[in-house]
């Protein structure tokens, strides 16, 4: 009796997984890159959606940098259409503290050359991992009022890594939070094939697909 009860409930719950509704319309097209390693496991989407993915990335990061080196105002308003969640509260404090600092107003232009990558996409396809390895980093300092350049000045080489989220209405990813910055060698294979380096992904699978043990 105990088995069949068992049969019947796990039976109800691929049934309530089959029949949900689904946000994106991808959600039902994910692949389980190396099914049953805990370590390496992970979710991952059709090519036109990761490509959808960067191209927003970049358009929100082309927009945002444009208006902060030299109109803040716009760049507020901008702020929801690119961005969500933490990575949003946290631009808008930081653009709270430049406008109320009473230093003198300064604007940051900043420029590198991106190689991105995106991974570990959660089960319902609605968030993802971009890692961002930026090289030949630069920012310029200049004068918000004039534009007069004051200062340029080479950065290291980093790696930042940032969560997308799809925002339905909107019909776009946005930037949802900053996970980490890291020195431009994480995330490269190591000899043994593994990736050097793992940050957040969900554990949150359908019914359908299994356990990673």
């Amino acid at each position: 009796m105990l088995p069949l009860l068992l049969l019947l409930f796990c039976g109800l719950l691929l049934l309530t997984w089959l029949l949900a509704p689904r946000v994106v319309p991808w959600a039902d097209h994910l692949t389980r890159l190396h099914p049953g390693l805990r370590a390496k496991a992970e979710w991952m989407a059709p090519p036109s959606v990761v490509e959808q993915v960067v191209m927003d990335y970049q358009t929100a990061q082309e927009a945002l940098m444009a208006c902060a080196a030299g109109n803040w105002g716009k760049f507020a308003e901008r702020l929801d259409a690119y961005t969500a969640g933490p990575y949003l509260s946290y631009q808008r404090k930081a653009l709270a503290s430049l406008v109320q600092a009473r230093n003198p107003r300064l604007a940051a232009e900043f420029s590198a050359e991106h190689d991105l990558t995106v991974r570990h996409f959660t089960s319902d396809g609605l968030r993802c991992l971009l890692v961002d390895r930026q090289t030949k980093r630069t920012v310029t300092t200049s004068s918000y009022w004039s534009g007069r350049e004051l200062h340029c000045q080479q950065l290291d080489d980093r790696a930042f890594v940032f969560q997308m989220a799809y925002d339905a209405n909107d019909k776009r990813w946005k930037i949802e939070k900053l996970i980490q910055e890291l020195p431009l060698g994480w995330g490269a294979p190591t000899k043994g094939g593994a990736i050097n380096g793992r940050v957040q992904e969900s554990v949150r699978l359908p019914v359908a697909a299994g356990r990673d043990d």
